[in-house]
């Protein structure tokens, strides 16, 4: 029995030797070496974030998130802290509110004549970027040298959104991201999507998060996630309804005012900003980039169909956390600055979407019979190999950048569409109906 028992840990042990080294199995990254990294406060700091301590490959958890977070607000007249829901498993989902008037109830915030932002992180709680950069502003909005930034806008942030997955961690939770070193899980307590939930309002966070957008009404609306899949040169993507939507003013916005000013500053500090990228052929980009048609369950094309500006961010998962990171970081500020540059804008293309006369609604969308245009993409070499386990093909990522001409394959048709009703009926026994829809605004 003794040597049975040594035979069958054996393949175990080896099978742990493989996981505990599971990245280095990643493609080869980039070199790079960002403007950004002076972000990154010295280790000797009172106020450097638990994050920073270990270089960004590790994040704090929500205990010590929280903790540091309350910290820095009772040193500072501009913070305030507020629960806006308990997960399923009891835990409190934190709101940070970030004003310098002090305008720390719903009421000032939705009624102050700067604008407001809401900005989230870690709804699935292993792409956890925005948790970190957003500590980092904090800190050098309130203890450092970018107070200026709360002249331009007042602040909603979210650090952990789905908390319980958040604390549900692993090192190996999802080995095809670059760190951090442990990440939290996709779902929350139940296995249920919270980025799948806005139409369906099943989970406590997302409850929470149409709670807060219609008590304090924000201005833009923030998600900030990690991709995976594919490789290529670009570390900071993100995107928004462009064609194809419910607020065509917003949108217009969001590309000839919002979008250049990020890309810019993002590209000074030494990034890569593109857009939000799906593989046509799930693989590679040779057949094109598709500009997917999301449903509201998402939260970017939620905040759409409500005519909120939203953005969805995507930071690559193949590019180390620290980068990603620093790419946030700069988003996060341009996007304060430029949101008050152009406020005035901002108001009235809101009002415009807000005030459209439908008599249809098109309620699903398809691909244009042919691709819009082809367009520049900054892509990375690669290869079809035949796997010698499986006998399939797979890509092989050489880590070697490459330009390429690919097609743009837009989903903007309108494929089928419902007449709007003058009012809804529902009948009283469909209680959880109705709360779903107070829910909505």
């Amino acid at each position: 029995m003794k040597n049975l028992r040594k035979s069958l840990l054996l393949p175990i042990i080896g099978f742990i030797s493989i996981q505990a080294s599971g990245q280095d199995f990643l493609p080869p990254t980039l070199p790079w070496e960002g403007k950004s990294k002076s972000l990154i406060a010295d280790p000797t700091d009172p106020w450097v974030t638990p994050g920073e301590i270990t270089g960004l490959t590790e994040s704090p958890s929500y205990e010590e998130t929280m903790a540091w977070l309350e910290k820095l607000s009772e040193s500072s007249p501009y913070i305030a802290i507020n629960s806006i829901g308990v997960s399923e498993q009891g835990r409190a989902i934190q709101l940070v509110m970030v004003s310098k008037d002090q305008d720390f109830t719903a009421q000032e915030l939705s009624t102050s004549k700067k604008p407001l932002i809401l900005f989230q992180a870690g709804i699935h709680a292993g792409e956890i970027d925005g948790k970190d950069a957003g500590m980092m502003l904090l800190r050098d909005i309130n203890v450092g040298e970018k107070l200026e930034l709360l002249d331009y806008a007042n602040l909603l942030f979210i650090p952990i959104l789905n908390v319980d997955g958040h604390e549900r961690k692993s090192e190996y939770g999802r080995v095809n991201q670059r760190g951090p070193k442990v990440m939290g899980w996709r779902t929350n307590a139940n296995n249920l999507n919270l980025n799948r939930d806005y139409t369906k309002l099943e989970t406590a966070g997302i409850k929470a998060i149409a709670q807060v957008i219609n008590n304090y009404d924000p201005d833009l609306y923030v998600d900030i996630h990690v991709t995976d899949g594919a490789d290529y040169q670009y570390d900071i993507t993100y995107g928004f309804v462009e064609t194809g939507g419910y607020s065509p003013e917003i949108s217009s916005w969001l590309a000839e005012k919002f979008k250049p000013e990020v890309d810019q500053a993002l590209k000074d500090q030494g990034h890569i900003p593109g857009p939000l990228l799906f593989a046509a052929n799930g693989q590679d980009f040779t057949e094109g980039n598709i500009a997917f048609s999301f449903s509201p369950r998402f939260s970017h094309t939620y905040g759409d169909i409500r005519h909120l500006p939203a953005i969805l961010i995507e930071n690559h998962s193949l590019k180390p956390f620290e980068q990603r990171v620093l790419g946030t970081y700069v988003f996060l500020e341009q996007m304060i600055k430029s949101v008050g540059n152009h406020f005035d804008e901002l108001q009235e293309a809101i009002a415009s979407d807000r005030d459209q006369s439908m008599e249809t609604v098109v309620v699903k969308f398809g691909f244009r019979d042919t691709p819009a245009d082809s367009v520049e993409f900054l892509g990375v070499k690669s290869e079809l190999v035949k796997s010698e386990i499986t006998g399939n093909e797979y890509v092989d990522w050489k880590g070697e950048p490459t330009t390429q001409i690919v097609p743009s394959i837009l989903m903007d048709k309108p494929v089928s569409s419902v007449p709007v009703p003058k009012a809804y009926w529902i009948p009283v026994e469909w209680a959880e109906v109705i709360q779903k829809w107070k829910c909505t605004g």
